[in-house]
């Protein structure tokens, strides 16, 4: 029965990665990954259980996914993806149909998907918390894409030439915010995950050309925090924005529209895949991509 069980995960394992794997997949090791990490080198206790080091702040993996219709030749969106609560980078990918949804949608971009704090209930973001380890991973990205020849090697690596964009869900908010504005990221897509860093994000969100769009439901945590911005936003920033129901969404708004509050009625973790969201955000913007 053991043995039974084993055949069928792998099968299973097979026909999913089959499914995604219509471009190229590149996994490294990376030294400017998340974890390992000083601030998590005696594990993280939550709620009375304790997550050692080993399981859960160890890996420092980074997948790469290179759609099949990439272009080298047109001009690249490096699109960052990163994990909420509990999730890892295979159970996300599986869990969201992340890489067949960012196939489908036709971007030009290359999606890059670090592994954070594994399979714990934890939104620490690691090392990519500092500045330059974020530009360091990047480096390393452009690296290995090159030594894959997906594009052609760069003489001066500048983090000012990229046009990157980050995305993710829940917990995935607190490294987003500590990246935003210390690099040039110009597009960011939360998916109910807007609990706090308010600060920082508002920072970012007074620039008018960079593209947002929040997805918050009324029981993930976000939904509070999601109105107080759209009313911060509005009356004292004076920041354009659309705030409507997730069944008012369509291509135009999307395409018309560089920041968008959405509020959905699907539970916290069925955001991403239900109406294929996280498809239809990355294919409509206001920018072409």
């Amino acid at each position: 029965m053991k043995k039974n069980f084993s055949i069928l995960f792998v099968f299973c394992s097979l026909v999913f990665w089959g499914k995604a794997q219509e471009g190229k997949i590149i996994r490294f090791s990376s030294a400017n990954a998340m974890f390992p990490d000083t601030a998590r080198a005696n594990g993280h206790d939550y709620n009375g259980k304790h997550y050692n080091v080993a399981d859960h702040y160890s890996d420092s993996t980074v997948l790469i996914y290179v759609p099949k219709h990439f272009s080298a030749k047109k001009k690249i969106n490096y699109v960052f993806w990163f994990h909420g609560w509990g999730n890892n980078i295979d159970s996300a990918c599986k869990q969201y149909g992340l890489l067949s949804q960012f196939e489908a949608s036709g971007r030009n971009a290359i999606f890059i998907f670090p592994e954070g704090p594994k399979n714990a209930p934890d939104s620490y973001g690691g090392k990519l918390e500092q500045p330059q380890v974020f530009q360091g991973l990047m480096n390393e990205v452009v690296a290995k894409l090159a030594e894959n020849k997906v594009i052609k090697p760069i003489s001066v690596f500048q983090i000012n030439d990229f046009d990157i964009s980050l995305a993710g869900h829940s917990g995935a908010y607190r490294v987003i915010s500590r990246i935003i504005n210390k690099s040039p990221v110009n597009e960011v897509i939360l998916f109910d995950a807007m609990y706090g860093q308010n600060d920082l994000y508002m920072q970012w969100l007074s620039v008018p050309e960079h593209r947002f769009i929040n997805i918050y439901t009324k029981d993930g945590g976000t939904y509070d925090n999601s109105l107080f911005f759209v009313t911060k936003l509005t009356d004292s920033l004076h920041v354009p924005l659309v705030s409507v129901q997730e069944e008012q969404v369509d291509e135009t708004l999307l395409r018309k529209n560089n920041k968008v509050f959405m509020f959905s009625k699907q539970a916290h973790n069925d955001v991403i895949l239900y109406n294929r969201n996280w498809e239809r955000f990355l294919r409509n913007t206001p920018f072409k991509k």
